[in-house]
């Protein structure tokens, strides 16, 4: 059995180009070594039971120093790494999706695609932990992954997850692993967010090789798209398409390495 804990970041489009929904898998049975293992960081760097373990810096205690909050973070993904936790994330311009709340339904769908994936592949089944978001019509939205599937997809419509057996809310503070998925797609988003920005190369580079052990590699090392796709496969306007390259080069000079890719430009 596995976890898939979930979360999105730079929603709105003024901030960044790229939306991005992801998610951190962990395998049932390293789940309380996990939990109990960031129990103990969080005593070790003076975090109280009631502060939350998030990755901006705004938002760490007022007793915790950036400079600790720092090590946590590094520390946070470390262990994350050694308990065989997996990155799942989905990127998109939010040029091509109409908007953020599209941006939201197209990814969340990719990302618990690929998850289902990974699971059939293992002959493994899997629950899905979304992080919360506005959205009147949320548990409508999880009645109908789970009972109807997944709508939208090329491969079919609806798309049932045989693998996953449940879709379920969870919140940050509410379990370790909202904190796990916060720091590691908070790393992603810094790192993408940071691609016109020089003066950034020596964070993103830390960041990006620290969440490289967190991705699915194929026999020869590269890292497969089941942990990091750019959406969708087919993309019609050349702009577009350079600003995928562009960001996919980007990743792979800073660390995070090689990342398989089918998507191609339309004209």
């Amino acid at each position: 059995m596995y976890l898939l804990y979930t979360d999105e970041v730079n929603v709105d489009p003024r901030s960044s180009n790229f939306f991005i929904y992801g998610g951190v898998s962990v395998d049932a049975n390293q789940a309380a070594s996990l939990s109990r293992r960031i129990d103990h960081l969080r005593q070790e760097y003076g975090y109280m039971p009631e502060n939350l373990l998030k990755f901006t810096t705004h938002e760490r205690p007022d007793t915790i120093s950036p400079e600790t909050h720092k090590m946590i973070k590094r520390r946070v993904i470390e262990e994350a790494g050694a308990h065989g936790a997996i990155l799942f994330a989905s990127v998109i311009l939010h040029n091509i999706a109409s908007s953020p709340e599209e941006a939201r339904r197209k990814e969340i769908n990719r990302v618990c695609y690929n998850f289902n994936c990974f699971l059939r592949e293992q002959d493994e089944y899997g629950l899905v932990l979304i992080d919360t978001f506005t959205d009147n019509k949320l548990p409508q939205i999880l009645r109908e992954k789970f009972l109807i599937g997944l709508s939208g997809l090329p491969y079919s419509d609806p798309y049932r997850l045989e693998r996953v057996l449940g879709f379920h809310l969870a919140s940050i503070g509410s379990s370790n692993f909202s904190s796990v998925v916060d720091i590691v797609l908070g790393s992603l988003r810094y790192a993408v967010n940071c691609i016109g920005n020089p003066n950034k190369q020596d964070i993103v580079q830390i960041l990006l090789s620290q969440l490289d052990q967190l991705c699915l590699k194929n026999d020869k090392g590269s890292i497969r798209e089941l942990s990091i796709f750019f959406s969708p496969v087919s993309v019609r306007v050349n702009e577009y398409y350079e600003q995928y390259q562009n960001l996919r080069e980007f990743l792979t000079r800073n660390g995070l390495g090689v990342i398989e890719t089918r998507q191609v430009c339309g004209e």
